[in-house]
């Protein structure tokens, strides 16, 4: 039991970190603090939050136990299903701007062509409802939850961090649709409106809507 609770500690205390450093009041500090440097923010935050996440898969406690090995064919289904998962993640990179996302266009541009005129770098400038993001709002999400649920051997372990990443997917998409009805408007606010938040219902036709021109911080 007590490595069962460490492992969730570790694990909420990471995506603490990752939540705080989103939040509008830490992006306000580091604009003081970095200027016009605050077009490398959005690298910076993820190479930390990838080290970081590193540091707690090395930390955590490993509870033992296996609870299930599931027999063929349903190891095939889960298989299978987690394979969607992997072509639904990358699905959704080729659609978004994998570059902006990970913040190594804001840093090309930073060292090519010197700082922007103005502090953005975070806020995106088209809302891509395009492709999987037609079928669902959060395909990444839902192809984590395609990666780590149909696992076919199931331990402790893996089950208790499935359902970590299962609510912080779940609390990380309110925190971010906040984010993108206060960049998008009314745009995000429709688009809410027709499209599920993880499950897809249907499979509507590809469309593009573009939000504002002009970058600013969200």
């Amino acid at each position: 039991m007590s490595a069962a609770l460490g492992l969730l500690a570790t694990w909420i205390a990471w995506a603490a970190l990752h939540s705080l450093l989103m939040t509008p009041a830490a992006k306000a500090l580091a604009r003081r603090l970095l200027g016009r440097g605050f077009a490398l923010y959005r690298l910076g935050f993820n190479l930390l939050a990838l080290a970081t996440f590193a540091v707690a898969a090395w930390a955590a406690p490993r509870p033992p136990g296996m609870l299930y090995v599931l027999p063929p064919p349903w190891s095939w289904l889960g298989r299978l299903l987690q394979a969607l998962g992997l072509g639904l993640m990358f699905w959704s990179f080729l659609v978004i701007d994998g570059q902006e996302f990970l913040g190594l266009r804001q840093a090309r541009d930073f060292f090519l062509h010197g700082p922007p005129p103005d502090d953005s770098g975070e806020r995106p400038t088209r809302l891509t409802v395009s492709g999987p993001y037609a079928l669902c709002r959060h395909p990444m999400y839902l192809a984590g939850f395609l990666i780590l649920l149909p696992e076919p051997s199931m331990g402790l372990e893996h089950l208790l961090f499935s359902f970590f990443a299962a609510a912080y997917f779940l609390i990380g998409s309110v925190f971010e649709e906040q984010r993108l009805v206060r960049a998008f408007g009314d745009a995000y606010v429709q688009y809410q409106r027709r499209t599920p938040r993880f499950f897809p219902l249907s499979f509507p036709r590809k469309v593009i809507e573009r939000g504002p021109s002009k970058r600013s911080g969200p």
